[in-house]
């Protein structure tokens, strides 16, 4: 663990697990040299899979990883201790838990300038801790212990204001990508498919998702079983935790995957993964904004996905949208698109990448964040970045 450093913007966040919102922060550091150069994090849950990462930028990172045990009272009284150390003015948090920590803190036992960080429209529903906080707990504070909510997109903005979130309060910015760095390596692709024995031309479809009930795993392999029939060698890649696991494989080959299946686990490779593929699709019951929509379109896939967040307004066009829990209509989609050209395939992947880069550009988006923070505190940070 750092010593905690003087820096006026203090990142609170529910650990630094390689999720959607850990990995955005990671990337909003990376890109953005203002923020990175006056940012600390305080992380709250044992996860701590991407702490490398946050410190080789030289970002001062501090866990106190909460548990229910004796020490319990000791790691709250050292994380309000932490938000409190000398220097900081203003606190940013991510994900409901550290939202919750965080207004008690900055704001119920202080008076330090707050930000929350809002990244699911779905308000951790079938969640037991983080359901009752989203949901009940935190509502009550954002009308009195929070003065701006950040929301990733408008649908997770609008589902907060039905739960009664401070509607004054809430606003959007989406989430962004380093276009220069985002981009598709076919020799990276192949290299992969060649160890993962996948015979060269055959169709690969993917998924970059955890495995967890919103995601439905179960009716994109129910599509690919559908799919095979039409393609006797097509592969379904799928990677993220718990993607590699007994139970997945297990009902795939229910299902007559067999083979067909590739489960990856945690990649950290995810260029060879994207470059790998064919066509990408999201699965999901709910999302906030999915990263992987945008990030599977910047490497060069068709990207899918069912309407789900932002991710009709990701993609811009409905065609590229598949029902939610509906396996044959994502097959159809996904088989129409497979019996196309690899050039035509390129050209709908190049305009959906287009669309990327014109809406959902990292430094734009880094400049956004800086224009709140320093609206929420005069003077907080310098204007411009590199």
């Amino acid at each position: 663990m750092n010593q905690p450093v003087a820096r006026p913007l203090l990142h609170v966040i529910a650990g630094l697990s390689p999720g959607g919102a850990e990995n955005f922060l990671l990337k909003l550091l990376q890109r953005d040299e203002v923020l990175r150069a006056h940012s600390a994090i305080l992380s709250v849950r044992p996860q701590d899979d991407l702490l490398p990462k946050f410190l080789a930028l030289g970002i001062p990172v501090e866990r106190q990883p909460l548990q229910a045990d004796w020490r319990l009272p000791l790691r709250l009284w050292r994380i309000h201790r932490r938000i409190h150390a000398p220097g900081t003015r203003l606190v940013q948090s991510w994900l409901y838990l550290a939202d919750s920590i965080a207004s008690l803190s900055a704001q119920v036992f202080g008076r330090l300038p707050l930000a929350w960080g809002i990244r699911s429209s779905h308000g951790a529903r079938g969640k037991r801790l983080t359901g009752l906080l989203a949901q009940r707990l935190n509502p009550w504070l954002s009308r009195h212990h929070v003065q701006r909510i950040v929301c990733c997109g408008e649908r997770a903005r609008e589902a907060h204001a039905a739960l009664g979130y401070a509607e004054d309060k809430l606003c959007v910015i989406p989430n962004g990508y380093d276009t220069r760095t985002q981009r598709r390596d076919d020799a990276a692709g192949v290299a992969l498919r060649a160890q993962l024995g996948i015979e060269p031309g055959a169709p690969v479809v993917g998924m970059a998702a955890r495995i967890d009930t919103f995601k439905d795993h179960d009716t994109l392999l129910a599509a690919a079983a559908l799919l095979i029939q039409e393609w006797p060698g097509l592969r379904l890649l799928l990677c993220g935790k718990g993607t590699d696991g007994e139970a997945l494989r297990r009902r795939a080959q229910s299902l007559g995957l067999g083979d067909h299946l590739i489960g990856l686990g945690v990649r950290h490779d995810m260029t060879a993964v994207y470059s790998s593929l064919d066509v990408h699709v999201l699965s999901s019951f709910t999302e906030g904004f999915p990263n992987v929509v945008a990030e599977a379109a910047l490497h060069g896939c068709v990207s899918f996905s069912t309407p789900v967040g932002e991710a009709p307004e990701m993609l811009g066009d409905p065609r590229w949208l598949v029902p939610v829990g509906d396996a044959p209509a994502m097959a159809r989609a996904l088989a129409d698109c497979l019996r196309q050209s690899r050039e035509q395939r390129a050209a709908w992947a190049h305009g959906q990448r287009q669309r990327i880069e014109q809406h959902y550009e990292l430094a734009r988006v880094a400049a956004l964040y800086r224009q709140t923070y320093n609206q929420l505190v005069p003077g907080l940070l310098p204007t411009e970045s590199h």
